[in-house]
């Protein structure tokens, strides 16, 4: 039976002068709901507002809302997400909530010293000084994620003892891209993990969730990671929703992991696509599981039976570089 090879880890040469070129883009997140009958009042939180990283640098973000808000105010959450809560008090049929943003990504990579130590040198007692306190979070339980039989057996199979963390982090995101089967409506944003352990089916965020679930599971601090995938141009003129072909879960919001390697910081890998993140990816926000941070959540106020309908497009578009072919700058330092 033929299995998919592991994804190539992005190792950082020792004798590379210079990094490869940044990647801008322009990002707009279109979220649109439709009521059956005008509804009064919308109170929401949306995490769309893409943050700064050591791979990331923001250029500029705004938030618009239709119709207008009464209020739209932006704060910023524990983990340093940024948030933009919205209150729209008129009579509406229709809300859309637009998130539009210019930045630019660099290609992460990572020391192959700190990437070939054993993973149980992974787990706090090894982090060091360095390492925020807060990360603790991340090696625990949260709403979504907690350790089954089932998740067990994963972890046994890819954290052996005494493998190198690079290793493992790589045959995780292959074993979970080989077992389980990406279909679009076959879970819900509530659907427990045990259901996706159990059908093995499901989307981004149902494999980003068994990730952490089999990271924690080991003692490794694990978080989850929203954001954006690369979309295809629609046309020279405008921003595009067309899916990258390349790419399962692009032209909507995407979801994938990332792992604490002391030595190399947080490691982000994407069992959807079988691949290590890269410049295709841009990233907005992470949490202990999805229940932190969901791209639009909120409250509507109308009459009984004022039923919905959700549409939500999203385009990551390269724009041209400089005249030196170097993008518009180096990422915000780590």
């Amino acid at each position: 039976m033929f299995e998919k090879p592991r994804p190539l880890i992005p190792l950082r040469p020792e004798d590379q002068e210079q990094p490869p070129p940044a990647v801008d883009y322009e990002v707009h997140h279109l979220t649109r709901y439709r009521y059956a009958r005008p509804v009064t009042s919308n109170y929401g939180r949306a995490h769309v507002e893409p943050r700064a990283t050591p791979h990331q640098r923001v250029l500029s973000h705004e938030v618009t809302v239709e119709p207008e808000p009464a209020v739209l105010t932006a704060h910023t959450d524990f983990y340093g997400n940024s948030s933009t809560f919205l209150l729209v008090s008129t009579p509406h049929e229709e809300l859309a909530v637009h998130s539009r943003a210019h930045v630019s990504v660099s290609l992460p990579q990572y020391p192959l010293d700190a990437l070939s130590v054993s993973w149980e040198k992974c787990t706090p007692e090894h982090w060091g000084p360095l390492v925020p306190a807060e990360a603790i979070d991340f090696t625990h339980d949260s709403p979504r994620i907690h350790t089954t039989p089932e998740v067990q057996a994963i972890a046994a199979e890819v954290f052996t003892p005494g493998r190198p963390v690079g290793e493992c982090l790589a045959e995780l995101t292959r074993l979970i891209h080989s077992s389980f089967t990406y279909a679009s409506g076959a879970t819900t944003v509530t659907s427990p993990l045990e259901e996706v352990l159990a059908e093995r089916h499901g989307v981004c965020q149902d494999f980003a969730h068994v990730g952490l679930a089999v990271a924690r599971s080991v003692g490794l601090a694990a978080r989850y990671v929203s954001g954006y995938l690369r979309t295809a141009q629609a046309s020279l003129e405008s921003l595009g929703t067309r899916p990258d072909g390349e790419m399962i879960g692009s032209a909507a919001s995407h979801a994938w992991l990332s792992v604490l390697v002391p030595g190399a910081g947080w490691v982000d890998i994407d069992p959807t696509n079988n691949t290590f993140v890269d410049q295709r990816f841009v990233t907005t926000s992470w949490g202990r599981d999805y229940t932190d941070v969901p791209p639009l959540k909120g409250i509507v106020v109308g009459p009984p039976g004022a039923t919905s309908t959700l549409d939500v497009s999203v385009g990551v578009v390269p724009v041209p570089t400089d005249a030196s072919g170097t993008g518009s700058g180096a990422p915000e330092p780590a």
